[in-house]
């Protein structure tokens, strides 16, 4: 980082091998956890911005494009989701919106409790459903929490960092096993896949994982301004396709659970699912091998 005469900082994250994202930045606050550096800056584009490890997580100004393409299409796709676990999602903003649907809880089991600590003071809004009564926080790894957990769950949503250190384990064909055992008979999951562009083999090695476990999987990009990049997510799902809803019943939907959004649109969740180009359905119906606890690459971006 090198300073400014005003004393903001200039924030550099390092995207790929060849690839630099910077922006101008104020410190806010920084800690080291027992898992990482956590690091809250200000910017007069982005808003208020997490990183961790020195990779940004969440930019405020465009909270709507990383959560509720995260979130919602599985909640939609529900017909009527009542408990919903999230796998991670420290900084509170997977939790906030999938309350918006009236579930009756919601358990978030998240590795750091520093995260969640940092996000209750410098994110309130993008964290304040942690206030909420129907929400259980639990610390621990998201993986053996589900080894030991005996209960299932209408949707789990995996909101994790990059798949590096810990995170590894919950992105294997093992893990989506475990997934697929705690997810009710008509249940859903969603997790982000990394960028189809620049981390591909990951993209298409989970693709291909999420498929060896669900029977249905539905693959989708969102542009991302803070992260500079397309980012892939995707649906797996038991029973429920989230093409077979139309604008008018996913309207419907919205309409009567109250849900408040500032980015997503019904025709916007149907293009989202169209968002895949030519050449990326090319080398995903290649392939390719499954993620196993034996069998994870490097991870890394081009």
């Amino acid at each position: 980082m090198d300073g400014e005469p005003d004393g903001s900082l200039w924030f550099a994250s390092l995207q790929g091998e060849g690839r630099v994202f910077m922006m101008k930045v104020r410190p806010v606050h920084v800690r080291v956890s027992r898992y990482q550096r956590i690091e809250v800056y200000d910017s007069d584009y982005y808003g208020r911005v997490l990183a961790l490890n020195g990779e940004i997580q969440l930019a405020s100004r465009f909270n709507a494009y990383i959560h509720e393409s995260m979130v919602h299409p599985a909640l939609l796709t529900h017909p009527n989701p009542k408990k919903v676990l999230i796998i991670g999602g420290g900084d509170g903003g997977s939790t906030t919106e999938t309350l918006k649907h009236g579930v009756e809880n919601v358990t978030v089991v998240e590795i750091d409790e520093d995260v969640v600590n940092v996000a209750k003071e410098f994110l309130t809004e993008v964290s304040s459903g942690f206030s909420d009564p129907r929400v259980r926080l639990v610390f621990d790894d998201g993986r053996h929490f589900l080894e030991e957990c005996r209960e299932k769950f209408d949707v789990i949503i995996n909101d994790m960092s990059d798949p590096v250190g810990p995170a590894k384990s919950v992105f294997t064909e093992e893990f989506f096993r475990l997934v697929h055992e705690h997810l009710e008979e008509d249940g859903l999951f969603a997790t982000h896949v990394e960028s189809p562009d620049t981390c591909e083999e990951f993209f298409y090695r989970s693709i291909a994982t999420l498929k060896s476990v669900f029977p249905l999987v539905r693959p989708y990009r969102v542009w991302t301004p803070p992260y500079a990049e397309y980012w892939g997510r995707a649906v797996a799902s038991k029973l429920y396709d989230p093409l077979t809803l139309n604008v008018r019943e996913l309207d419907d939907r919205i309409r009567r659970r109250g849900v408040e959004l500032r980015w997503l649109t019904p025709e916007l969740y149907f293009s989202l699912f169209n968002s895949l180009s030519r050449d990326i359905l090319e080398r995903m119906s290649s392939d390719w091998k499954t993620l196993t606890d034996t069998d994870f690459p490097k991870f890394k971006r081009k």
